[in-house]
C-alpha cells in the first residue's frame, strides 16, 4: 500500500475500481464487471462533524450536480458520502465515496477534486448493464475490457474540467504521482495523461462554442448555476 497526503490507495489504480482476478468466476461480462468494479470491501463512512469539512462536501456537492448535467444524466444520478481510507470510489448504485483525507489534503486543489469527482462519474456503473448478454471473458480480454473503461473515465474526467474551464494538468501531476506501478489492467500514467488532455481539449472547445452561439444557454450551463448549493 502506497501511503500518500490525502489518504492510502494501492500503486495498482489511484482513483476509481480496483480490478480483480475473481471475475473470472462470473456467469456473464456483466457479472464480471460487477464483481472487478463493485466486490471490494467499501470504504467506512464517515459522519460530517466540522465546519470546514461541511463546507468541502457542500462545494463536491455542487460540482457532482454540475459533472452529472454534463454528463447527460438526471441531476441527481449520483450521491456524496464522506469516507475513511480512501481517495474515491463509486458504487453500483451511483454512491461516490470521497475521502476525508484526501478532501482536506487538496482543498486549495479544485482541479484535483472536480478531476477525480469526473473521473468517478465518468465510470456510470448502470452503463455496465450492456455487457450482461455477452459470454464471459478470460483474464487478457477482461484487462483489455479494465483498460477501455478507465480510459473513458479519464476522457470524461479531462472533459469535465475542459467545460468548467479548469486546467488538467494539476489532475495528471497528482496521477503521476501517486501511480507508480504498471499493472496490464490500466494504461501507464503517460498515456492516460493524453487521453485527459483530449477529453480537456474537447470539453474546452464545446464550451467556447456554446458562449459564442447559444450565449443564453451556456449561462445555464455554467458552474455557477449550481456552486454554494448543496
Amino acid at each position: 500500500m502506497t501511503r500518500i497526503a490525502g489518504g492510502g490507495v494501492s500503486a495498482r489504480n489511484p482513483f476509481g475500481p480496483q480490478w480483480s482476478a475473481r471475475a473470472e468466476q462470473a456467469k456473464s461480462v456483466g457479472d464480471q464487471v460487477h464483481l472487478t468494479l463493485f466486490g471490494r470491501k467499501k470504504p467506512q463512512k464517515l459522519d460530517i462533524d466540522d465546519m470546514e469539512t461541511d463546507r468541502l462536501m457542500a462545494m463536491m456537492h455542487a460540482w457532482r450536480k454540475k459533472i452529472t448535467r454534463l454528463s447527460g444524466e438526471p441531476v441527481d444520478e449520483y450521491k456524496l458520502t464522506l469516507a475513511a481510507s480512501t481517495i474515491a470510489m463509486i458504487d453500483q448504485d451511483g454512491l461516490i465515496y470521497i475521502g476525508k483525507s484526501f478532501l482536506h489534503g487538496n482543498k486549495d486543489n479544485h482541479p484535483v477534486l472536480v478531476g477525480v469527482l469526473a473521473h468517478e462519474i465518468g465510470h456510470r456503473p448502470k452503463r455496465w448493464a450492456e455487457y450482461k448478454s455477452e459470454r464471459p471473458l478470460n483474464k487478457k480480454e477482461m484487462e483489455a475490457l479494465c483498460r477501455t473503461e478507465e480510459t473513458r473515465a479519464d476522457y470524461f474526467s479531462g472533459f469535465a474540467l475542459g467545460e468548467l474551464g479548469m486546467p488538467y494538468e494539476p489532475l495528471v501531476a497528482f496521477l503521476k504521482a501517486i501511480q507508480t506501478t504498471p499493472h496490464p489492467e490500466y494504461f501507464p500514467a503517460h498515456m492516460r495523461a493524453d487521453v485527459i488532455q483530449e477529453g480537456h481539449e474537447h470539453g474546452q472547445r464545446k464550451s467556447m462554442n456554446r458562449k459564442k452561439f447559444f450565449p443564453e444557454f451556456a449561462k445555464m450551463m455554467s458552474a455557477d448555476l449550481d456552486l454554494g448549493e448543496g
